[in-house]
């Protein structure tokens, strides 16, 4: 089971190589507070969407986990997961432990 820290470096480690792909300029030294969707985020859906799939990808690799992040959960929270990427994070350990 990995630890809250070890899933944040992850989230944060795709969201700089997504940046670097997309060339987003403020995502490019992300921390933990780094806003990526919504009112105040630099994502669009599409970057989003690309940004879901490495995530999930990079935990099925590192922690051999399967996980989905676009699902009914997430679409239904009433705050969405995807405002930051401590939010994202702690989105992705709660699928991990379920």
């Amino acid at each position: 089971m990995p630890t809250s820290k070890q899933v944040e470096v992850l989230v944060i480690e795709s969201v700089r190589l997504l940046a670097e792909d997309f060339d987003l300029v403020t995502l490019k030294q992300p921390s933990a507070e780094s806003a990526l969707y919504g009112n105040d985020g630099v994502l669009d859906s599409m970057g989003l969407v690309n940004l879901l799939a490495d995530v999930e990808d990079a935990v099925s690799e590192q922690f051999g986990a399967a996980i989905a992040l676009a699902d009914e959960k997430a679409m239904s929270a009433r705050n969405s997961p995807f405002l930051t990427i401590k939010t994202l994070a702690q989105a992705v350990l709660e699928r991990i432990e379920a």
